[in-house]
Formats: C-alpha cells, structure tokens, sequence
C-alpha cells in the first residue's frame, strides 16, 4: 500500500487527505472515504490521463481510500495524488523522496495536463506553513502563488513533468514573485473632482481611517455616490485582516473572476438594489459560491439607495455588521466565510422624514456616522465653487494618521478604533474636561444607548487622530456628536 497526501478545502477552511492506494488481484478502480460523484468520476479521468501517457495500469483490482474517512470530499484536487499513488504503488515511478514530504493537488485532463481547480490558493496558503517540503502544483496556478514562499511549490504543466521532478528533485518551471498586493486601487475617480461638499468628504475621510461605517443622506444630485465612488482612491491600506483571505476567497470563484482579479485593488463592490438575499450572503448549491458581502471582505460594499433594498436583505446586513461573518449550510455541512467590510449608504430624504421608514433603527444605530449633503444656494456658489483637496494627499494624511493610531491603540491590544471592546475605547479615548461634560451631555440629552456612546467615542478618537491629538477635545467631539446617526 502506498499513502500520498493531499488537502481539501472547505470554505476557507483546509483539511489534510491522506490518499491510500492499495493493489490487488482483480479488476477494476474504486474510490472510498465519504466521496461526492465529482470525486467517483475521477478515476475515468485519471486511468485516461495514464494510458495516454503510455502507463499500463489495468490488470489489477486498485482500492483508493480518502483518509479521514468521515470527512465529505468533493472536487477535483485528488486526481493528481491518486494518479502519482497508482504509479508508485505499481513501482512505475521509483522516486528518492519520501511520500510524507511531498503534497499533490491538481486536477487532470484527459491527457494528463494538469489543472488548477476551486479553492487552490486557499489550500497552498494554509498548507505552505506545514511540514511538507514540497508541493507540487498546476503551472497554471502560477501567477495566483505569487505572492507566497516560493522555495516548497513545485509547478508542473503536465504528469512527465511531476515524474520527472520525483526523480531528479530539480524544477523545471520556476517561480517568481510579484509586487506587494493590495495597495490601493488604481482609478481616474478624485476627491477634487468634489465641489461644495466639505463636510461630507471629510466624513469620508474619518471613515476609512478608523473603518466606520458611512451613511450619506440628501436630496438628489447632491454628490452621495460620487463621494462614496471616490472612497477607494484613499483606502489604499489593509490592516485589520489578512489580505490571504481576499485571495482565498477570489480563488472559490476559480476562473473568470481571478482573471480579472488585479492584486493591487482593495475590493470595492456596488451590488445593485435588486440583489437578492442569496446574492448577498453566497450559496452552497453545487460549488460554493461566495456573495457580494464576502467578495467586499477588506475592502468597502456600498450600498446605494439603501431604502430599495428588500427587507431581508437589509436584516441580513445588520447581522453582518455586528459578526462579519457569513455562515452557509448545506444538509449537514456548514461553511464559514469572512465578511469584514467598510459599509457605505446613501439615500435620498427630505429634512422631515430623515429615515425612509423600511431601515430599522437597530440598523441604523450599527452605523458610525451619518452626513447630511445641503445643496448650496445659487448666491453661495460663487463663493464655494472650488474643489477640494486631491485623493493622493487625503490618502498620505490617512496613512499617516492609521499608523499614529495603531501604535497607540497596540499599547492596550486594540487594532484600528472602530475594533476596540468596552475597556480598550475607554483606555484610548482620553477626552479633556471640557469634552467629557459635553459628551456627558449630549448622552443625557439624547438618550443614547450603550452601543451608540462607545461608536461616538471611537469616532471622535478617529477625528482626533487626524490631527494627531493626543486627547478628544470639545471640537472632536462635539464633530462625532454631529455626525451620530
């Protein structure tokens, strides 16, 4: 019996397979271990794959078992495991190397090219840190492993090249690296493109240094998605999450979308006011499918129109920003996926109606900030009709404030201010005497709930940060208080 190892991925997470290959007298291949129908009828694609390649493999009974047993495989990853296993076992390939070193994961075609499949970057991210010394990969995958440690991945175009490797232990394709990902996103979109609307553009600002979540309101016309379209030109770092899991879950969609997937862009998705729920969330029926929530996952998701959206959708929204997580199930099997995001809305109202009746108040409070755009009068524009500063220096000034506030808020174990618990945001927003009257106050005043106190504390921290304060005064706080929703 020869063993060969693999992994499988299930949502972002990666599971070690043990592929068993044992031989005996008889006919015919059969595969065990708790294996959907893609993973059955992978043996037609790896016998074809073999004797097109001139190996003779019939003659024999061959029993292939996926260890552990009760864990559900599916995919196409073990072609290659299983096919170099049937080899080995019937001493096709003599190698020096021993199996427990090795990780194959590949699919096959039907003469023996090998192919990237669902889920790959996601299994090598996690398997890269293991014991393993080599794993041995689909040249295809190259461009997708840029970014990883390059001295354990072995990419191989077809099976000759993977024998040719277990036997002489030299690469015949090598790798390379590219640039540092996820740096901002290239676009022709510039905040000075922005006339009259100081107020909201700053709030804009604030938002994506401290990750809060952004409500532009006002009458039609009056710059609301073109604010929120210009956010990614300013939000060009990542540090609240591992920028992995963007490319873990990009990687689930496997073809079209990483191909057009640019490694610099922080994620910016605009799904439209019909999106369904499902849409939204991400689907388990078939393959797994992420949702808009999880493809905006480091980035920023924004939400047009927010009062078109269908109910459900809108509940759904409420839950991702308390968890920012998404949870799919299928039958037994249940698939957590990241949703970490920058939510930005906007909506049309009149000064009486300042919330159109379909969002909650629970919904509501789970935002930061809230702008209202004020048209400006025609004897005004004259004087106002300037535009204002440009994206590349919003952006140096963000950069430099997000790092004046991660070194601070690292001295009590918090990250960016929007993430810090009870104790941290009491611990890191220090407010003059003047500021602590008026913020007791204003919670007096307006009967603000716990939650609603600790997002006007972070948010004044954010305001104050960008002017590198040590303390919140009056000014920074009486800004947070105004932009309360």
């Amino acid at each position: 019996m020869v063993t060969i190892n693999s992994c499988l991925n299930v949502g972002l997470q990666v599971y070690k397979v043990e592929v068993q290959i044992s031989l005996s007298r008889g006919y015919g291949v059969k595969i065990i271990g708790l294996t959907d129908r893609v993973v059955r009828e992978s043996k037609h694609r790896i016998l074809t794959a073999l004797h097109f390649n001139s190996f003779k493999v019939s003659g024999q009974r061959i029993v292939i078992n996926l260890s552990p047993s009760d864990l559900p495989k599916t995919g196409m990853g073990f072609d290659l495991p299983i096919a170099m296993g049937i080899l080995m076992a019937k001493e096709f390939v003599i190698t020096t190397i021993k199996p427990e070193r090795i990780l194959f994961l590949s699919e096959l075609t039907l003469n023996g090219d090998l192919k990237a499949n669902q889920g790959y970057v996601n299994c090598i991210q996690k398997m890269i840190s293991s014991d393993f010394e080599y794993i041995v990969l689909a040249y295809e995958a190259r461009d997708r492993c840029s970014h990883l440690n390059q001295e354990k991945l072995v990419f191989c175009k077809n099976i000759n090249e993977v024998i040719r490797f277990l036997k002489t232990e030299k690469k015949e394709n090598e790798a390379f690296c590219k640039p540092e990902f996820f740096i901002g996103t290239k676009t022709d979109l510039d905040f000075c493109q922005i006339i009259n609307q100081e107020d909201a553009v700053n709030a804009a600002q604030v938002s994506v240094l401290g990750q809060h979540h952004l409500i532009l309101k006002g009458n039609s016309g009056l710059g609301k998605s073109m604010i929120a379209e210009r956010i990614p030109s300013i939000a060009t770092r990542i540090d609240h999450i591992d920028k992995s899991e963007i490319l873990g879950i990009y990687d689930l969609f496997n073809g079209i979308a990483f191909k057009e997937f640019d490694y610099k862009q922080i994620p910016f998705r605009r799904p439209d006011h019909n999106i369904t729920r499902v849409g939204l969330k991400g689907s388990m029926q078939g393959k797994l499918i992420p949702g808009e929530a999880s493809l905006a996952h480091g980035g920023v998701l924004f939400l047009d129109e927010l009062n078109y959206f269908q109910l459900d959708v809108l509940r759904l929204l409420q839950n991702l920003l308390d968890h920012r997580i998404i949870q799919l199930k299928k039958g037994n099997q249940s698939v957590t996926l990241p949703a970490d995001f920058l939510c930005v809305t906007g909506f049309n109202v009149s000064e009486i109606d300042q919330y159109p009746k379909i969002i909650s108040p629970s919904l509501i409070e789970r935002f930061d900030l809230c702008v209202y755009l004020n048209p400006i009068a025609i004897d005004q524009q004259k004087e106002l009709n300037k535009p204002l500063q440009h994206s590349k220096k919003m952006s140096v000034e963000i950069n430099e404030a997000r790092e004046f506030q991660l070194s601070r808020n690292a001295k009590v174990g918090g990250g960016l201010n929007s993430r810090l618990n009870t104790q941290q945001t009491y611990e890191v927003c220090r407010k003059t005497k003047a500021a602590a009257l008026l913020f007791k106050e204003a919670v007096e005043t307006n009967c603000w709930s716990f939650r609603r106190q600790l997002k006007v504390l972070q948010l004044a921290r954010s305001i104050a940060d960008l002017k590198f304060a040590e303390q919140i005064d009056e000014y920074h706080l009486s800004k947070a208080i105004t932009w309360a929703p």
